[in-house]
């Protein structure tokens, strides 16, 4: 049992933070944002606004130790998908049922958020001398890409100081050391519209959109890397859009392409390939005209070493508090880890609370244990990385 901060207090967090709906988007996060700085300044914890856009609100904490030493930063996001259907429960009632809490973001990741929030509060009130600081930002924006929220705080200097980070997604208390990368792309096929009964006086844009599909869906990876929790890269077609009358060819349709990065590959070679495909399908025609367009949205693969002082501190915090090893991979998903990477230049670990597999999922729930013991991992990690 923790002396400075109770699972009751842990477990009331949670609920009144899941019960503040953050659906992303439009991402109205002021709400929940100035809930969590409440908390913090009534705790002693010095922490304002950062608002990256009218709505999207971000906050930006410090705990500073009694002299200057390394600077360690948190980072989760509020944001959450839509519920959707489905549901058994109330997705924002945070109900608690046989030891876990459901909710919409419960695992993804306002659990992550509450274990950081609560391992500061109670290691402000153990009074424990550290150096440094601990910086903690709750940002609005990560579920449609943190243009306005981590790569907002960052591209202002906020946080850039940091010689370590840790992220809170779910890892259901995994250590992973980095995650897979993303691009969202559309290829917009142009075709030729006729009447239906006449089709061969037309190009059929969404026919070629099929044969595009079936040679996304077959492309097979060579590139390789073990480390990740999925080790391959992957590319999927989530979304079409094509036709304007069921009896007219269609001159138009789209595809939105998911793909999934692992270090080694960037946008170049990303488009590189999709181009390949486009060309092996429509080779031997010049009538319909695709155009690859690369969304704005990113996030970069990234990897760190084992040997990394937050790795070995966390690895080590793990150990004392649940008495083994924990497993070590890296994520497939993204997180905003890659824009700590790759924009702080902060090595970036990921762990927190959640259950990976739940993410987005309906009757999205939390186990409390999980919680409390993340919360007391990241308290022992603040000691071995900062106490005197």
């Amino acid at each position: 049992m923790n002396p400075y901060i109770s699972e009751d207090e842990i477990v009331a967090l949670m609920q009144e933070i899941v019960q503040l709906p953050t659906i992303n988007p439009p991402a109205n996060t002021t709400e929940c944002a100035k809930f969590i700085l409440d908390r913090l300044n009534e705790n002693g914890i010095s922490a304002q606004l950062k608002k990256g856009k009218t709505g999207i609100a971000n906050v930006l904490a410090k705990l500073s130790g009694q002299k200057k030493g390394k600077v360690l930063l948190l980072n989760g996001h509020i944001d959450v998908v839509t519920p959707g259907e489905g549901w058994t429960v109330d997705p924002f009632g945070a109900e608690v049922k046989d030891g876990m809490i459901y909710g919409r973001g419960a695992s993804d990741m306002k659990s992550g958020i509450v274990s950081m929030m609560a391992a500061m509060i109670g290691f402000r009130r153990s009074g424990k001398p550290f150096d440094g600081e601990i910086i903690f930002m709750a940002v609005g924006d990560e579920e449609t890409g943190s243009q306005f929220g981590t790569r907002y705080l960052l591209e202002n200097n906020f946080g850039t100081n940091a010689n370590f980070a840790i992220i809170a997604e779910p890892t259901n208390l995994a250590v992973e050391l980095g995650n897979r990368g993303l691009r969202w792309l559309d290829i917009c096929i142009t075709g030729k519209a006729c009447h239906a009964s006449r089709p061969h006086l037309g190009v059929n844009a969404i026919l070629y959109a099929a044969k595009l599909v079936e040679a996304i869906e077959s492309h097979r990876f060579e590139r390789r890397d073990n480390r990740f929790e999925i080790p391959t890269p992957s590319m999927s077609v989530t979304m079409i859009d094509g036709g304007t009358q069921v009896n007219v060819i269609p001159n138009r349709c789209r595809l939105t392409i998911d793909r999934r990065m692992i270090p080694g590959e960037t946008t170049e070679t990303v488009i590189a390939e999709v181009q390949e495909i486009i060309d092996s399908i429509l080779s031997s025609q010049k009538e319909a005209v695709v155009e690859v367009k690369m969304r704005p949205t990113y996030w970069d693969p990234y990897l760190i070493s084992e040997t990394e002082p937050i790795v070995q501190a966390i690895v080590e915090s793990i150990n004392k508090v649940i008495g083994k090893d924990p497993v070590m991979r890296a994520k497939a998903g993204c997180t905003d880890g890659s824009h700590i990477f790759h924009i702080g230049k902060i090595p970036a670990v990921i762990f927190g609370p959640g259950i990976p597999e739940l993410a987005h999922k309906v009757d999205e729930y939390v186990p409390i244990k999980n919680v409390v013991m993340a919360t007391e991992i990241l308290m022992t990690t603040f000691e071995n990385l900062l106490a005197q």
